[in-house]
């Protein structure tokens, strides 16, 4: 009774220290804010509505604190309650418990991603993912149609919060899908495996409507042509503009490919030093997608209305149509360029072997002996993977975009050292 009183006690004040830097930080502020405040037609409309649901109850002038306010809570929350979830499926020792509570806090605090603090979407999407999977694993484990169905509701909202988390559709079809064929309970299995598919649908046609609404445009649009075209471009030739028959696309690529020259941000002038190329690629990532293809692109397709919706929407419209023939002519300077950003984003080139490993091992365990443990490992390893190889498609490597993994190895190595420590003791 002691020790249990102790470590709860020893959790409390955990949240309560992390509760006094939040509020020792304040609210931080990003370049990306604004477009969310907006509104804006290119960002998803979840967490551009939680910010208008404040300003419009508690005014424009300091609703942030508010904001703030309720990111916390909302961490707070699913931390509290994943750490639940896991010590109900894997009996973690109560000692434990306590450092699961730092791991998953953890972004609370390192200055990189500070999630409660900045008003960006991390201040839900984290929480959230944590409610997603706790709520999935709930449903696997239990085999419950309630927590199933709370795991859907939570993942379409998460998807109108950050479109970053289509990354985990095709994890949870191949789980699903396996448990489908192995139980075959197909009122169970076949209606959630045809839920996930229907997901995206539902998604597209809220932002089209929600867009339509605020915009007066049936539109569903967040820089897709734009991010792909970002990598190509980066390793393209100054003769790629001959890959496009029409003058009006020839003429945008010449447009848009001497001002990233005037810049230098191409890899032509990448030095070779102790690095590899995808510093440099990482470090004119910005410049290149905001700068040159989104401001530059859309002054040169609408010279006098570059601001305009119109404009962002033809001006994405047009980079899809350009980017796979720069792709395929460029195709091994990407496919380099794409490994480096995955290594990146890993840790180095032995952490993806460890990811793998564990990966592997996890499968091999789950399959011989039927382990909860090694199923759980299994599926945080492939979302790991699904994430990374997904998003260094589109994007740089960098936290806000790997936040949402960062925390599974090391809350994998506290659950299997205490699956060890139960099994001596019990």
């Amino acid at each position: 009774m002691k020790i249990f009183t102790f470590n709860y006690l020893s959790r409390i004040i955990v949240y309560l220290f992390f509760t006094i830097v939040i509020f020792f930080i304040g609210v931080v502020t990003e370049p990306d804010t604004l477009s969310y405040v907006g509104l804006s037609v290119i960002t998803p409309p979840g967490y551009g509505t939680f910010l208008f649901v404040f300003r419009k109850v508690f005014g424009e002038e300091n609703y942030f604190t508010y904001v703030l306010v309720a990111q916390g809570f909302i961490c707070f929350l699913s931390c509290w309650y994943f750490s639940k979830v896991l010590d109900e499926n894997f009996r973690i020792n109560k000692r434990l418990l306590v450092l699961v509570d730092i791991i998953l806090l953890a972004p609370i605090l390192i200055p990189e991603y500070l999630i409660v603090n900045r008003i960006v979407t991390q201040g839900l999407a984290y929480p959230l993912f944590l409610v997603v999977i706790a709520f999935f694993i709930q449903g696997v484990f239990k085999k419950k149609k309630a927590f199933f169905i709370l795991f859907i509701l939570a993942l379409v909202t998460i998807i109108l919060v950050r479109t970053q988390f289509l990354f985990a559709l095709p994890v949870f079809l191949l789980v699903l899908g396996y448990f489908w064929i192995m139980t075959k309970k197909h009122k169970l299995f076949g209606f959630l495996v045809l839920a996930i598919m229907i997901v995206p649908l539902v998604v597209s046609f809220t932002q089209k409507s929600f867009n339509y609404l605020v915009h007066d445009r049936y539109v569903n649009i967040s820089s897709t042509g734009l991010q792909v075209m970002i990598m190509p471009l980066f390793v393209a030739d100054a003769d790629d503009y001959k890959l496009y028959k029409d003058t009006k696309t020839q003429n945008y690529y010449q447009y848009v490919y001497q001002e990233a020259v005037n810049m230098q941000l191409l890899d032509d002038f990448y030095i070779p030093s102790n690095d590899n190329v995808f510093h440099a690629f990482d470090y004119n990532y910005i410049f290149i997608s905001y700068e040159i293809l989104s401001k530059k692109g859309r002054v040169y397709l609408f010279p006098d209305d570059p601001d305009s919706i119109d404009s962002l929407i033809k001006n994405d419209k047009f980079l899809m149509t350009m980017w796979m023939p720069l792709l395929l002519d460029n195709f091994w300077k990407c496919v380099d360029l794409y490994y480096k950003n995955v290594e990146h984003a890993f840790g180095g080139f032995y952490m993806i072997w460890l990811c793998l490993l564990v990966l592997l091992f996890s499968m091999y365990i789950w399959r011989k002996y039927n382990n909860n443990l090694a199923l759980f490992s299994c599926f945080l390893m492939l979302l790991t993977f699904s994430n990374i190889l997904i998003i260094c498609l589109v994007q740089h490597s960098i936290g806000r975009y790997l936040i949402y993994h960062q925390w599974m190895l090391p809350i994998l190595l506290v659950l299997w050292f205490n699956e060890q420590f139960v099994k001596l003791k019990y």
